[in-house]
């Protein structure tokens, strides 16, 4: 079904400090190995602190990674029914950031050229690392993102802010800032993202 691009929006890392919370409970998905932090303003844990996980009120220290972006735990094998699992760590606040009007996304894959003698003439490519680039448009209101280039971000592209909220968020280095000016027109600007690990896609 389409999307009408009125519900989309950009959200962005706050420069609050992390808040600790303590031992949040959380849901599991149907193969009981990705368990998602149920608090909203727990989802994206800091990944600079520490991250404890517990399995039945026990600490854990195995068969599990940690997505910071989503506060969710993987773990490698499926828990019991019954498990319940709660986490303790910190948490960012990332909000709608005002202004921004459009947003793009571009996913890539680079490749290396393994083609020999015996290739046939044709080129041969083995993919090596995927990697992500942003960009976002707004009208100018002060130096506040300008002030950030070059910083490491938490950045959340919403398809749709509504009850699904569909999103693919990622980190991102604020790695441009253009700002355009016409005399017949309102002053844009417009942020560059380099994408930092992967890009992943939510719905709630």
């Amino acid at each position: 079904m389409p999307i009408a691009g009125k519900v989309g929006a950009v959200f962005l890392q706050t420069e609050g400090v992390p808040a600790t919370f303590i031992k949040e409970a959380t849901t599991a998905n149907a193969q009981r190995t990705e368990y998602s932090i149920n608090n909203p303003a727990c989802r994206y844990l800091d990944k600079n602190s520490a991250v404890t996980v517990y399995v039945n009120d026990v600490v854990v220290t195995g068969g599990y990674t940690i997505q910071h972006l989503g506060g969710v735990v993987h773990f490698s094998s499926p828990l019991d029914s019954l498990d319940e699992v709660t986490v303790s760590g910190s948490s960012i606040t990332v909000d709608q950031a005002g202004g921004f009007f459009s947003w793009s996304a571009e996913l890539s894959s680079d490749t290396a050229d393994v083609t020999t003698f015996i290739s046939g003439g044709w080129k041969e490519n083995l993919p090596t690392i995927n990697g992500f680039s942003a960009s976002a448009e707004s009208y100018w209101a002060d130096e506040r993102l300008s002030a950030r280039l070059g910083q490491e971000v938490i950045l959340a592209l919403y398809l749709d802010t509504g009850t699904n909220k569909k999103r693919y968020e990622g980190y991102g280095i604020i790695s441009g800032d253009s700002i355009e000016l016409s005399v017949d027109d309102i002053v844009n600007e417009s942020i560059e993202f380099q994408g930092s690990g992967k890009l992943y896609y939510r719905e709630d």
